[in-house]
């Protein structure tokens, strides 16, 4: 690329995106995966992202409501990347809450070619109803764009992550580290239509018995240039979690979102 024709980034947001970064990962995010390749323009230089909401309810003999919102910011120049993401879910069953969770995840990639890039992240992680007082994770590996078409792209990639958690009524943390391999498909059905399927595989270096795996897969209909709905299934599952937590979790949601 030319580099005279990229937009500049401005001091000012530069100092205020790293501001932004720090608040939101001391604060401590309260998810275990988060889905970092989806929601970003991947070819056009300077800023872009999205705004995604969700709401569900039901009556009757359940009473129970979910909101759940989502924000993505990308800084794009020459063949460096800088991502950062936040999102938060709140469910109540008859006015009491029954699920909470915030997360946030900051990731730079760096292009290597057309097909390679680098990847190295930092994330923070809590959840008071997984007895997680907090996670801290940083890792460092590398991706590639296995097939790179018009209507169809297929990436895999892996990275080598340092984990740090304190378990709720434990005393002490809990430092290891673990291999965080994943495969993504992404393919446009038609026109506006696109079909996202994405795993995450997270064995512990150590003990290979000792994983965790997240799963999605999720329909995009296009709108217009502006508004997307859209729907997914997402499943999460860790072999050995703290004592008294379910292994597997799983959600389904509808809702919209909001490029610019």
């Amino acid at each position: 690329r030319d580099s005279s024709m990229i937009p500049q980034t401005p001091p000012r947001l530069l100092a205020a995106l790293a501001v932004l970064a720090t608040v939101l990962v001391t604060t401590a995010a309260r998810a275990t995966i988060v889905n970092s390749l989806r929601g970003f323009d991947r070819d056009e230089p300077g800023w872009s992202g999205s705004i995604a909401g969700a709401y569900g309810a039901s009556g009757g003999n359940t009473d129970q409501s979910t909101f759940e919102g989502s924000g993505r910011v990308q800084w794009r120049t020459g063949a460096n990347t800088l991502k950062l993401i936040a999102s938060g879910k709140r469910t109540t069953s008859k006015g009491e809450e029954t699920a909470r969770s915030v997360l946030t995840h900051l990731r730079h990639n760096y292009d290597l070619s057309e097909r390679w890039a680098t990847l190295t992240f930092l994330q923070a992680q809590r959840n008071p109803f997984q007895r997680l007082d907090s996670r801290t994770l940083f890792g460092l590996g590398a991706r590639w764009d296995a097939i790179h078409g018009d209507e169809l792209i297929w990436s895999v990639g892996a990275a080598h992550m340092l984990e740090k958690e304190k378990i709720q009524d434990e005393e002490g943390g809990r430092q290891t580290t673990r291999m965080s391999a994943f495969t993504s498909l992404e393919a446009e059905l038609s026109d506006g239509v696109v079909l996202d399927a994405l795993v995450f595989y997270q064995p512990r270096w150590s003990d290979f018995s000792d994983w965790r795996i997240f799963g999605m897969i999720q329909l995009d209909v296009e709108l217009n240039h502006t508004l997307t709905l859209f729907t997914n299934y997402l499943i999460q599952h860790n072999d050995r979690p703290p004592e008294g937590v379910e292994q597997t979790d799983w959600t389904t949601k509808t809702g919209f979102r909001a490029d610019f």
